[in-house]
């Protein structure tokens, strides 16, 4: 066993398969195993490629290993790397130093092994035997988590926790559309904080007979929260930190989202579930990607040199002297192709005859950023939409507000039309505007758009200053006579870990 472990470089197969499996391990329960699956064999082939490079640069199995093994580990642990440096020696962790340190490295390990007699049994044999200890410390991990299940690392929390419905065998099944204009928030608080007149849109909902929760607050600043409140009709417990929210949070909340409260009881009733939201349900894929979200196997992939430099360096792509045109179309516009494409899909689903009731969920990122347009429906300037990447422009936000105004009013007019009014419609933003408002409290950014249209215009149970935990106890309490508890109204402030922001 020794002579095999020290005469072959098994550790360059390894390597990317415990950077694939300890990153499924760390994160057990929240990536499909068949995604890793899909991973390992895309680095693997490109593991294969790197060894064969080396192998005919070096004629020798050995020093090609250790080439390749050198390679993948700089690609696959730059996170790490890079962290390190952060914390301990800022000025090598800027890209203009830790890249032509990488590549000098490189050079330097190739002309050592041009130059070298040595034969590396040692080494080989090290590395191998490390590689497999630390693969089967995973793999005991996966198998004890697999056989010995966890509550979920966030859960929901409530003095009713286990929520006990109650049947109501002659309550009707009215299709439900929820429709979330991401970081839209109240006409009030855009007339007492921004000085912008929003009555317009106020307007025409009361027209089309909704009520408005003009005092509406979100329970979280960040979207995946937010939602896993608002479809769990609870607060969120296990965020470790609420001022460093990590890639693991906001798979946790994707994870509560997928299996929701709500979904679980409208299916009690024979419900369909439409999805045309960025979030995946129990048995309901969304149908587009968000770059909102961390999700799938970026929970590994995000340490890597390829995509830490995307989101550090990413934007000198799509603008500037190094654009690359097709990619920066495709970037730049991918949120608003998928704001039409959404509303395009709900106006067809308010068309469409059913057997079953429905409910079709939306979420469209307006009108949160990219401000595609201005006050004027005009579309604005490519380089501008980029730069408002990292600073959020308050005038511009309220410039977009008429062209997201305008669908929203296009949209509901489109379902109440086509389901002659017969349909319930709850329009909100899922937080307010997230910007930074100098020395004023962080306040505004709670208060959320909240709308709610009922056929029998019966608005009795819902309050004016409702919050989002609440949203849907109002609603199951109206709709089919549910006894549920209000909860007590409170606001949670988040951050981000820096390096998601």
């Amino acid at each position: 066993m020794f002579k095999f472990l020290s005469k072959n470089g098994l550790y360059v197969l390894l390597l990317p398969t415990f950077f694939v499996i300890h990153g499924y391990a760390e994160n057990f329960g929240l990536i499909n195993f068949n995604d890793c699956l899909v991973l390992l064999a895309t680095y693997l082939t490109a593991t294969l490629m790197i060894y064969f490079m080396g192998w005919l640069l070096f004629r020798n199995h050995l020093k090609a290993s250790l080439f390749a093994g050198y390679l993948l580990f700089l690609y696959l642990f730059f996170g790490a790397i890079d962290d390190f440096f952060k914390a301990h020696l800022l000025l090598f962790s800027r890209y203009i130093i830790i890249i032509p340190g990488y590549f000098l490295s490189i050079c330097l390990l190739v002309v050592y092994l041009l130059k070298t007699k040595t034969v590396f049994h040692r080494p080989t044999f090290f590395l191998n035997i490390l590689l497999l200890i630390y693969l089967l410390i995973d793999i005991s991990s996966i198998a004890w988590n697999s056989s010995h299940p966890n509550a979920d690392k966030l859960s929901i929390y409530g003095s009713d926790k286990i929520i006990d419905y109650k049947p109501c065998a002659g309550c009707k099944n009215p299709d439900l559309y929820f429709l979330v204009f991401d970081e839209y928030t109240s006409t009030d608080n855009l007339k007492k904080t921004f000085n912008y007149d929003n009555s317009k849109l106020d307007s025409f909902l009361l027209q089309r007979g909704f009520a408005i929760q003009s005092r509406s607050q979100s329970n979280y600043n960040f979207t995946p929260f937010s939602i896993a409140s608002i479809l769990n009709m609870n607060y969120i417990q296990g965020i470790k930190n609420t001022g460093a929210c990590t890639i693991q949070d906001y798979a946790n909340c994707n994870r509560l989202i997928r299996n929701n409260a709500i979904i679980r009881f409208l299916s009690t009733r024979n419900y369909d579930v439409v999805n045309y939201s960025i979030f995946d349900l129990a048995g309901y894929p969304a149908l587009i990607e968000s770059s909102l979200l961390p999700v799938k196997t970026r929970l590994i992939t995000d340490q890597t040199l390829f995509n830490r430099m995307v989101h550090d360096l990413g934007w000198h792509l799509y603008m500037g002297k190094f654009e690359i045109k097709w990619l920066s179309k495709n970037i730049i516009y991918g949120t608003l192709n998928n704001n039409n494409t959404m509303m395009s899909w709900v106006k067809t689903e308010s068309r469409r005859n059913s057997a079953h009731p429905r409910f079709v969920y939306a979420h469209f990122e307006m009108p949160h950023p990219p401000f595609y347009f201005d006050k004027n429906f005009q579309p604005r300037d490519e380089k501008e939409l980029v730069a408002e990447k990292k600073t959020t422009n308050i005038d511009s936000y309220k410039g977009y507000l008429p062209y997201t105004n305008s669908k929203i009013e296009e949209l509901v007019d489109s379902i109440q039309i086509n389901t002659n009014n017969s349909a319930v419609i709850i329009l909100m933003g899922d937080h307010g505007f997230r910007v930074e408002m100098g020395n004023l409290s962080h306040s505004h950014q709670f208060k959320n758009l909240n709308a709610v249209y009922f056929p029998d215009k019966n608005y009795q149970l819902m309050t004016d200053s409702i919050t989002g935990v609440n949203q849907f106890r109002v609603i199951l309490n109206s709709l089919f006579d549910q006894q549920l508890p209000m909860l007590k109204d409170t606001a949670i402030f988040l951050r981000d870990q820096p390096q998601l922001q």
